[in-house]
C-alpha cells in the first residue's frame, strides 16, 4: 500500500510537470517559434562585392531583393545558374523559373549585359547544385567577393552549403536575406508556406550534414 501511494505520488508530480511545460509552451509559443525560424536567418552587413549570386526560387522576392541592391551598387553585375527545366517548361506552357527572374530584374531596371545566367548540366535542381555552379564559375573568373541572396529562412543552410563549395577558393560570401512571400519570422506557424518552409529547412540542414 505505501509503494503504491508512492508511485501515484511520482504520477501527479510528473502530471503536474508536463502541466506546467504545457502552460509555458502555450503562454510562450509565439516566443519559442520565433526563435525558431530567426535561428534559420543569416543576413550579413554588407561591403561592396564583385558580383551579386542569386539563387532560383521564391521568384516573388528574391530577384527583387537582388534588383535593390544592384541599385544600390553593391555590386556590378548578377549571375544565377539555370534551373532544370520542368515537363511543363519543356512543354511550352509555363517559362523557366530562372527565365522569369531574369525577367523581373530587367523590368526593375537591371540592364540585360549585367545579367549572367549559368548553364549546369541537366539544369540546377538544388542548393547543393547552385554552389558547385558557383565554385565552378569563380575557378575561371576573377572574383574575391560575393553577395549570394535567397529567402531569409534559406540562408543558414546556404551558407553551409556554399563555405564548403568554396573552401580553399579564397572568396568571401555575405549572405543577403530576402523576404519571406506572405509570412515572416513572427509569424510563419499561421500560413500553410511558412509551416512547410521552416520544417522542410530544418530537415533538409540535417539531411546536408548527413549526405555532404
Amino acid at each position: 500500500r505505501e509503494r503504491m501511494r508512492f508511485l501515484l505520488k511520482i504520477l501527479i508530480a510528473a502530471l503536474g510537470l508536463v502541466l506546467a511545460a504545457g502552460l509555458l509552451g502555450y503562454a510562450f509559443h509565439a516566443q519559442l517559434l520565433t526563435g525558431l525560424a530567426r535561428w534559420l536567418i543569416i543576413d550579413d552587413a554588407l561591403q561592396p562585392a564583385d558580383l551579386i549570386y542569386l539563387l532560383n526560387g521564391e521568384v516573388e522576392t528574391r530577384p527583387f531583393h537582388a534588383a535593390k541592391l544592384f541599385e544600390q551598387g553593391l555590386a556590378p553585375s548578377i549571375v544565377t545558374p539555370r534551373e532544370e527545366d520542368s515537363p511543363p517548361v519543356q512543354l511550352g506552357l509555363y517559362p523557366n523559373g530562372t527565365e522569369v527572374s531574369v525577367r523581373v530584374l530587367q523590368e526593375l531596371g537591371v540592364p540585360a549585359e549585367q545579367i549572367t545566367v549559368l548553364d549546369f548540366e541537366g539544369g540546377v535542381t538544388s542548393t547543393f547544385d547552385e554552389a558547385v555552379a558557383l565554385r565552378d564559375y569563380v575557378a575561371s573568373h576573377p572574383v574575391r567577393r560575393i553577395i549570394i541572396v535567397t529567402s531569409a529562412l534559406h540562408t543558414r543552410r546556404t551558407r553551409w552549403i556554399f563555405e564548403r563549395q568554396l573552401a580553399g577558393s579564397e572568396v568571401e560570401i555575405q549572405l543577403s536575406a530576402a523576404p519571406q512571400y506572405g509570412y515572416d519570422a513572427t509569424s510563419w506557424w499561421l500560413n500553410e508556406r511558412g509551416l512547410r518552409m521552416v520544417n522542410e529547412e530544418y530537415v533538409k540542414l540535417l539531411l546536408y550534414r548527413l549526405r555532404y
